[in-house]
């Protein structure tokens, strides 16, 4: 007995091969490149809201002390802000107590 939906034969050669095979690196290419491009929004969006703590924590210390701290070492000290100094580089500069400091947040490498 037969088989009724054809003949029964399967195709044989290269083809039967490679174009499961190349499907299946195609789709492999395209979740890697999905999940590159998710680990990269992910640091960003963690650079930027270690960027936004410590504006924050800047502009609070401002509204309750009466000037800008001198440094990053009273907020982590006075308010307990957390930065993770293994990931990010921190720079502070203040230039005078009336004035916003200049905050810079950079990814280490």
């Amino acid at each position: 007995m037969g088989n009724r939906f054809g003949t029964g034969r399967r195709p044989k050669g290269v083809f039967s091969v490679i174009l499961p095979l190349g499907f299946l690196v195609i789709i492999l290419v395209l979740f890697n490149i999905g999940i590159n491009y998710l680990v990269q929004a992910n640091e960003q969006e963690a650079l930027e809201s270690a960027r936004n703590a410590l504006m924050r924590s800047t502009i609070h210390f401002y509204a309750v002390e009466g000037f800008y701290p001198p440094n990053i070492n009273v907020l982590v000290e006075r308010y307990g802000l957390l930065l993770d100094e293994e990931r990010f580089i921190f720079h502070y500069n203040a230039f005078a107590s009336n004035i916003m400091p200049h905050i810079v947040v950079l990814p280490r490498d």
